[in-house]
């Protein structure tokens, strides 16, 4: 039998990421030829979603990025590593609205968010488009409420993220394969939509900071 993977397991705290240098990447994220054809999935839903991609930090930058595991008795992603989001619903003001509400439901978050921005949509395997909204959380310490439908908070630092261990999974989806990084992670492994989007904007960001003095 095949080996089990080694999970990554990250330092407890690093450096900073500027928020300058977040800034920069999400702009240059839209920037790219054909920044909207970023998933390799085509939506077929004409209902959207938002996830909320929250950059904890302080006034010096993005120290942590905040995940959620899934309980297993979830309605959509059971188990799974995952964005806090869900779909957006008729009152939602508009997509980042979505995001905000579904990060009060799911973790109890409302207060210290400053919105940054958002990434070019990705798309799950159940073929909805969804909307990544970065958020950056001054806050002195990370405090939760765990909605019913999640089993953990992951808080993962965001620099050493772009240096972690990616490798690639294989998957085929009505007869097409598609390639999509994989993280493996203690809880469980980081893959999937989430980690297609994730890892597409740590490159990006890692571009951004490799052009730094």
């Amino acid at each position: 039998m095949p080996a089990e993977p080694t999970p990554w397991l990250p330092p407890d705290e690093a450096s900073p990421v500027s928020w300058g240098q977040i800034e920069q990447s999400l702009r240059r994220a839209h920037q790219r030829q054909d920044p909207h054809l970023i998933s390799p999935l085509t939506p077929n839903l004409a209902r959207r979603a938002a996830v909320a991609v929250i950059l904890w930090g302080d006034a010096a930058g993005a120290r942590k990025l905040v995940l959620v595991q899934r309980g297993f008795s979830a309605p959509q992603h059971p188990g799974e590593v995952a964005f806090p989001g869900g779909m957006e619903e008729p009152f939602d003001r508009d997509l980042p609205a979505t995001a905000r509400r579904e990060l009060f439901e799911e973790l109890g978050v409302k207060d210290g968010l400053w919105e940054l921005g958002c990434f070019p949509d990705g798309v799950a395997k159940a073929r909805t488009r969804f909307t990544p909204v970065f958020f950056r959380w001054e806050v002195p310490e990370p405090t939760f409420v765990i909605g019913s439908e999640l089993l953990d908070v992951l808080l993962l630092p965001l620099r050493p993220l772009m240096a972690a261990p990616w490798t690639q999974q294989t998957f085929e989806r009505e007869g097409l394969f598609f390639f999509v990084p994989r993280l493996e992670l203690p809880k469980a492994p980081l893959w999937g939509a989430t980690a297609f989007v994730l890892k597409a904007w740590l490159d990006i960001l890692g571009t951004v900071l490799d052009e730094e003095p």
